[in-house]
């Protein structure tokens, strides 16, 4: 996953839980700007810490698979819930 795609879904997250990236900065600490960069691409690099706390918060997690193999019946269910 590109860092462009995960901050898209990080935004797509963000949004399902119907909160601002205001709210995400003052649950996070983690600036406005930051998150906006983030979810736009618009950052070459971006911390692990930070991501996992952003994900955390939108009750997400990393996870790693092989590249170019297909998703598991499993991270498709989950992706329906």
């Amino acid at each position: 996953m590109t860092l462009e795609k995960l901050g898209l879904e990080i935004k797509t997250c963000r949004k399902s839980k119907k909160w601002s990236q205001n709210d995400l900065e003052n649950y996070s600490g983690i600036t406005k700007r930051t998150i906006s960069k983030i979810e736009n691409g618009f950052i070459d690099e971006v911390g692990i810490k930070k991501v996992e706390t952003i994900l955390d918060l939108l009750g997400f997690e990393f996870s790693l698979r092989q590249k170019g193999h297909p998703r598991t019946l499993e991270e498709i269910l989950d992706e329906r819930k």
